[in-house]
């Protein structure tokens, strides 16, 4: 099938599972060759475990690895002193398919290659 499949989970859909039940099924659905599309974000130990398990997954014919991209958003404290980045939105995807990125403050940018597609094993 030559076509662009995008999976969008809120985070009402994660906040009961585990921080491994997340990433294995980010890396599940991304071997398949699917665009994971999250409301909110991972934690810092979250993304570097998907990072790290995802080196140990990777096989050069049929798994390359993934891209993570997040949107953030800032917000301020009670007084309006501190700043803090916010994510709102996580997307994760197949290297070979997720070509181009443009990230500004506020935007994110994003072309997939979908002749590439047919070339992820299900």
């Amino acid at each position: 099938m030559n076509g662009l499949k995008m999976d969008f989970i809120s985070s009402e859909a994660l906040e009961n599972a585990s921080s491994m039940e997340k990433i294995y099924m980010i890396i599940e659905r991304v071997k398949k060759g699917n665009i994971v599309v999250m409301e909110g974000g991972l934690t810092n130990y979250e993304r570097t475990e998907l990072i790290e398990t995802t080196m140990r997954e990777i096989d050069i014919e049929n798994f390359v690895g993934i891209d993570v991209h997040t949107l953030e958003k800032d917000t301020t404290s009670f007084l309006g002193f501190s700043k803090k980045k916010t994510v709102v939105i996580t997307i994760v995807g197949p290297a070979n398919l997720m070509k181009t990125v443009k990230k500004q403050s506020n935007f994110l940018s994003m072309v997939a290659d979908i002749t590439k597609s047919d070339e992820v094993i299900s």
